[in-house]
């Protein structure tokens, strides 16, 4: 008569699902770590995969331990470079298949774990960067529409602070930013060895926040003509999480416009073959398109303006404590932004970085003012609030404030500021004066001198 089998006993590869300890190990272990949420997502690339094969027919059924092989694991790899992920971010990946297995060993649910290969080059810097004129195109088909407006501002956003993507997308203009300064680290929000920084608004990023409340990065898109009619909202408006794909496409955008950038690429199959997609009939297409890939994630920004900065001779330890990286001075103490020398050094990199992209854009500029004439008539009487961009709104806005409006500027709604400037200012068009949301800059007829 045989033995009854050990219930405690440690269960073979072969008769336990990964999706099973997968779930087990993000619910008993991963919830308790610092950042639970980047594993999270790497679980998330794994469903994206999964569903690739199972696309393909190539999905084995049962997923059992016992199916990850070698084989399976450079499929992946294959997949994600295809995707134009660099190596480092594929390893991260692997750790979302390797760490539950090996924890479901070490916590003896498992009998047996199979040996998955790492990527190779993980250990090689990202040598991707942009320059600024890369930067600038990007920033061009990111200004080009308004429903990538949140792209545009992220990007300004990033490049004047070297901060963190994630904080970024998570800033609360209401408990974040305060006099002059952007706190990264929201109240009440524990540090991590990934360190959310302390860092002065630029001159170039101040007028961008400037009546902002809440949520900083929003994804903000009009409503349907019904809505409208009906007594809806002009603009349908979220917060953003994650804008990869938006970002992607703004690559695209400018790498077509562009292709001496080389911003993007047309995507290749596993045997290394052009990938064409159909034409699509409800835009009139008769001829198939290439699928296209951007080169680059949203941070090589933080890559780009970190190198830039290190070779204009900026202070390492500036341009640490800006990008929350530890630092041997001192320059990171929690106190050091009360000074007033607080990273001076790095706001004037900034600055001149945003000079440089001046050469090939003006869509960093959050008012396009004509400059060649120094005098004080160039400066805004005032700024006030609308609550949308309709020029009507804006002129009766104005007339009821003023009583005699001069000329009324108002580049972008998604802040819903206006600003009143002297009759004798010449206010010249953007360089995106053709596309809807340039058209919303006014100017409001002269009634009688302020």
């Amino acid at each position: 008569m045989g033995r009854e089998p050990d219930p405690d006993a440690a269960a073979p590869p072969d008769s336990v699902l990964v999706d099973e300890i997968t779930r087990r190990w993000l619910t008993d272990h991963v919830a308790d770590l610092d950042a639970p949420d980047r594993y999270a997502t790497s679980v998330m690339t794994w469903e994206g995969f999964y569903d690739h094969l199972r696309r393909d027919g190539r999905m084995p059924d049962p997923y059992t331990v016992a199916r990850v092989r070698p084989a399976f694991v450079r499929e992946f790899i294959r997949y994600r470079t295809d995707q134009g992920i660099a190596a480092p971010t594929i390893s991260r990946d692997l750790k979302a298949l390797r760490g539950p297995i090996n924890w479901a060993v070490n916590e003896g649910l498992l009998s047996a774990a199979p040996k998955i290969p790492d990527v190779k080059g993980k250990g090689k810097c990202r040598e991707l960067e942009y320059c600024p004129e890369q930067i600038a195109a990007i920033l061009d088909a990111a200004a080009a529409t308004p429903e990538r407006a949140h792209v545009l501002l992220y990007m300004i956003i990033f490049l004047s602070t070297n901060g963190r993507s994630e904080a970024i997308l998570e800033l609360n203009a209401d408990a974040q930013i305060k006099k002059g300064l952007i706190f990264f680290n929201a109240p009440g929000r524990e540090q991590t060895r990934k360190r959310r920084s302390i860092v002065p608004v630029a001159p170039t990023l101040a007028p961008w926040l400037e009546g902002v409340t809440g949520k900083v990065i929003r994804y903000r898109a009009p409503t349907s003509a019904k809505t409208r009619a009906t007594g809806g909202p002009d603009y349908f408006e979220k917060p953003v999480a994650d804008l990869g794909k938006s970002f992607e496409a703004c690559l695209v955008e400018a790498g077509l416009a562009h292709p001496d950038l080389e911003l993007c690429r047309q995507v290749t199959d596993a045997r290394g073959k052009p990938v064409w997609l159909p034409p699509r009939a409800k835009l009139g297409e008769i001829e198939p398109r290439r699928k296209m890939k951007g080169i680059g994630t949203p941070n090589t920004l933080r890559h780009s303006i970190h190198t830039y900065l290190a070779a204009r001779g900026v202070p390492k330890a500036q341009i640490d404590t800006a990008a929350g990286h530890a630092t041997d001075d001192g320059t990171g103490d929690r106190y050091n932004h009360l000074r007033p020398s607080y990273l001076t050094d790095f706001i004037a990199g900034i600055e001149s970085f945003w000079k440089e992209v001046g050469r090939f854009t003006d869509a960093h500029l959050r008012y396009h003012c004509d400059t060649s004439d120094t005098s004080d008539t160039k400066t805004p009487l005032f700024t006030f609030p609308i609550r949308s961009s309709t020029s009507q709104e804006v002129y009766e806005k104005i007339k009821y404030i003023t009583g005699a409006p001069e000329g009324i500027r108002t580049p972008d709604p998604c802040l819903r500021r206006a600003v009143l400037y002297p009759a004798e200012l010449p206010v010249r068009e953007n360089a995106f004066s053709k596309r809807p949301h340039a058209r919303l800059a006014v100017i409001v007829p002269r009634l009688s001198p302020v």
